[in-house]
């Protein structure tokens, strides 16, 4: 059945689905904002965290979307 979510059984504690998106998106944060650092786009940024909270949300809500 499509479109059933199951809990992820960690240790013993049940977690929501929606925990393994905020942890994969949570990692494609910080790589993909160490590569700005790198490349030297992140001094164009105005304000840092508001820049590095919506990179978070918008990859959050492409690993909701394609889960």
């Amino acid at each position: 059945m499509t479109g059933v979510f199951k809990e992820i059984d960690f240790f013993g504690v049940y977690l929501s689905p929606f925990f393994g998106c905020l942890v994969v998106a949570g990692c494609i944060t910080l790589l993909v904002t160490r590569w700005l650092d790198h490349i030297g786009l992140q001094r164009y940024v105005w304000n840092r965290p508001l820049f590095d909270a919506a990179l978070f949300l918008t990859l959050l809500s492409v690993t909701v979307f394609l889960l």
